[in-house]
């Protein structure tokens, strides 16, 4: 199964045990993606900053045991070697008294490690825009693939025996031969019996295997979802399948051509660009409802009131200019971006000059 990378989801229940730790909180970042960087390369690279983050914790008055305690489990990924292989543009390592947590992600990040009374959180930020998610459903008559992808990652999901694999799946071959009956002519060759003879009955299999696959979308995924799905197909096959879809967001553009010999990564770039402006026409309407309240108290741009209104769950969304270095101001921002996910809150980034440092459309 070819894939962009290997990505972990932050989870809520993740999200729920960086808001409750306690003391010196330790972020690392480490770009991973290749060929800059490989498995030796990362592993001596992780060893470094491992202990640049132990020293950095005895600097901050913890105890050099207590420092070793906290940083002990990081010093195992450094001899995995399969994880060290399996991984995606960047690694993140938060630690915190008797709290761990690793994982490979999809944005590109600088080195870092710092050690505070927040965790840094503003590099990853798109990895938490769960709103710039989307589907890719790639299906000819050999195969079908449906990857969830975002502008950074793309990983090939299961069809779990919901939605047939291929055309030969779905058609019965002991019908398929029954309805080919035929009758020799002699030595000029065969007829077939019934109407139409072969080619209706191919016809009739191809549309009842398109209707098949577009009428179980939605039985594996849910038939309220928002996340924009792109079809990847011929146009006679992309058509097929809107017609018969269950699943209720598919978008009007899709990626022309035979999807069998183009890899996860080039169906992803090619995505991305069909649902782009859907996704920027959403962000451009969440921000036009912060301007309209602006200076009214439900839109704000004071990292230390938004942080305020995190904490208390007001922030509808988190408007977060991903220019800034991950050092730029204090654990404001990063204290906001974790409780507004934490409390279901939207982030969006903004990178074109609108939003300085952080901005924030409130509830209430």
């Amino acid at each position: 199964m070819e894939q962009l990378g290997y990505f972990d989801d932050i989870t809520a229940d993740d999200l729920k045990a960086m808001a409750a730790a306690t003391g010196p909180k330790v972020t690392i970042y480490l770009p991973t993606a290749p060929p800059q960087h490989q498995p030796q390369d990362t592993a001596t690279r992780v060893k470094s900053l491992v202990n640049e983050a132990r020293r950095k914790l005895v600097n901050a008055g913890v105890p050099e045991s207590d420092a070793k305690d906290m940083m002990a489990s990081f010093d195992a990924i450094a001899t995995d070697a399969p994880f060290l292989r399996q991984q995606g543009e960047s690694l993140a390592l938060f630690a915190a008294k008797g709290l761990n947590l690793v994982y490979r992600l999809g944005v590109p990040v600088a080195e870092y490690t710092h050690v505070a009374e927040h965790f840094v959180l503003r590099p990853i930020s798109e990895t938490l825009t769960k709103s710039h998610s989307f589907y890719i459903l790639g299906v000819s008559q050999n195969k079908v693939r449906l990857l969830d992808a975002t502008k950074d990652s793309v990983v090939q999901l299961d069809l779990q025996d919901i939605v047939p694999e291929s055309f030969e799946e779905v058609t019965n071959t002991d019908d398929r031969q029954a309805t080919l009956q035929n009758r020799s002519v002699g030595s000029n060759g065969t007829m077939f019996h019934g109407h139409g003879g072969i080619a209706d009955s191919q016809d009739a299999e191809v549309s009842r295997y398109f209707h098949k696959v577009g009428d179980s979308l939605g039985d594996l995924l849910g038939r309220a979802r928002s996340q924009p799905m792109v079809l990847a197909g011929v146009a006679e096959n992309v058509t097929a399948l809107k017609a018969s879809s269950s699943y209720p967001v598919v978008a009007e553009d899709f990626i022309s051509g035979n999807p069998d010999s183009v890899s996860n990564r080039e169906l992803q770039k090619s995505g991305w660009e069909v649902v782009r402006p859907h996704f920027a026409a959403n962000d451009d309407a969440a921000f036009g409802r912060f301007a309209d309240v602006s200076g009214t108290g439900l839109g704000e741009t004071q990292p230390d009131v938004i942080r305020e209104a995190a904490v208390a769950g007001r922030i509808d969304t988190l408007f977060i200019n991903p220019s800034l270095n991950a050092s730029d101001g204090t654990g404001d921002v990063n204290t906001a971006i974790l409780h507004t996910k934490l409390n279901s809150g939207d982030i969006v980034i903004i990178s074109d000059g609108r939003v300085e440092n952080v901005a924030a459309l409130m509830r209430y």
